[in-house]
C-alpha cells in the first residue's frame, strides 16, 4: 500500500495550518472565506474523490463507485458507523463529524462537499462557500477516509 495519500494529506494540512497567521480558527471566523481557503477546499476535494475511489476499490474491488453517492453506499455498507467518526482537534477545541450526512437516515453529501462542487463550478456566484469551516470540514473528512483506507 502506497504511503502517498498519507504524506500528500500532510501537505495539506500544513498549508491549511498556515492559514492561522492570518485568520484564527475559531467559531467566530468559521464563515470567513478567502482564496487561499478556495484553493484548499478545491485540493482537498479532489483527494477526497481519490482517497474514497481507493477506499472502496479495496473493500468492494468489482464496484463501480465513480461519484460521492456511490462512494456512500459502497463505504457505508462496508463500515455501518463510518458516518459517525469524529476528529478531535484539541488544538482549536473542535470535535468535527465530517461525514455525519452518510447516516443512513439522511443519506446525502457533507455540506462541506455539496460547498467543494459549488466552489468547483459555480465559483463566480459560490465562493463564499470556500470558508474556513468548510476547508477544516472536509480536511477532516479527507483524514476520516484516509483512516479507513489505512
Amino acid at each position: 500500500m502506497s504511503r502517498q495519500p498519507w504524506y500528500y494529506f500532510l501537505s495539506i494540512e500544513r498549508d491549511f495550518t498556515k492559514t492561522e497567521d492570518f485568520v484564527q480558527v475559531h467559531p467566530d471566523n468559521e464563515n470567513t472565506y478567502s482564496n487561499e481557503f478556495a484553493k484548499l477546499l478545491l485540493l482537498i476535494g479532489s483527494e477526497v474523490d481519490v482517497v474514497a475511489k481507493m477506499v472502496c476499490a479495496k473493500i468492494a474491488p468489482s464496484s463501480k463507485a465513480e461519484n460521492i453517492n456511490d462512494y456512500r453506499q459502497t463505504i457505508v455498507t462496508a463500515f455501518s458507523g463510518m458516518h459517525a467518526i469524529e476528529i478531535d482537534i484539541v488544538k482549536y477545541g473542535l470535535k468535527i463529524q465530517p461525514w455525519l450526512n452518510w447516516d443512513p437516515a439522511i443519506a446525502k453529501s457533507p455540506t462541506w462537499w455539496t460547498a467543494y462542487n459549488n466552489v468547483k463550478h459555480g465559483r463566480d456566484k459560490n465562493f463564499s462557500e470556500a470558508n474556513q469551516k468548510n476547508t477544516l470540514h472536509a480536511l477532516c473528512g479527507l483524514l476520516a477516509l484516509l483512516l479507513y483506507y489505512i
